[in-house]
């Protein structure tokens, strides 16, 4: 049985379900400006929203998302990133949704956990889900001292750096960075 919570910050006005789907609220109410100058109430019936799925070349790249309406303005956000803020508590307060089958359209309850950039990546690699790692080799300057990473990410993860850090890096021939030199 599908169970329905409030998402945190459309309260009253947007509900996740834990089978993954989004629903505005019964008799959620909205104002438009018609042209005279007044406002129009509006109030809604409950209905399911249908996600944007992007695709390229016929295959999924993206999650799905959908587009949320508060106080005049809307803002486009991930259903795994709603469904879990409204189901899964956060108490390390980890940045990513990670889907734990790989596949970005299964939102479902179950499916989902909070982690954080690392893990991500990790369980990208570790599930095969990302095929093309390019393995980074840095030696430190000073010591001559040899870390080895399987992906670019965790060599800027190990630097204290944003996760496409060393990626950018090297894309710009650069070879000598935070006292290590890419190898």
């Amino acid at each position: 049985m599908t169970v329905y919570k409030s998402i945190p910050g459309y309260e009253g006005i947007y509900e996740a379900g834990s089978d993954g789907t989004i629903w505005t609220c019964d008799n959620k109410v909205t104002f438009r400006k018609l042209p005279n100058g007044s406002l129009q109430k509006r109030t809604w019936k409950r209905r399911k929203l249908s996600p944007k799925i992007e695709r390229r070349n016929g295959s999924v790249h993206h999650d799905s998302r959908v587009e949320l309406w508060k106080n005049g303005t809307h803002k486009t956000k991930l259903v795994s990133r709603l469904v879990a803020s409204a189901f899964i508590p956060n108490e390390d307060d980890k940045p990513c949704v990670n889907h734990i089958d790989g596949n970005p359209l299964n939102n479902m309850l179950d499916n989902l956990e909070w982690v954080t950039y690392s893990e991500n990546i990790k369980h990208a690699y570790e599930t095969g889900l990302n095929k093309e790692p390019k393995k980074v080799t840095l030696i430190k300057k000073e010591t001559n001292e040899i870390e080895r990473f399987r992906s670019m990410s965790m060599a800027s993860t190990f630097l204290g750096k944003n996760h496409g850090y060393v990626s950018n890096k090297i894309k710009r021939g650069i070879k000598e960075f935070c006292g290590y030199e890419v190898v």
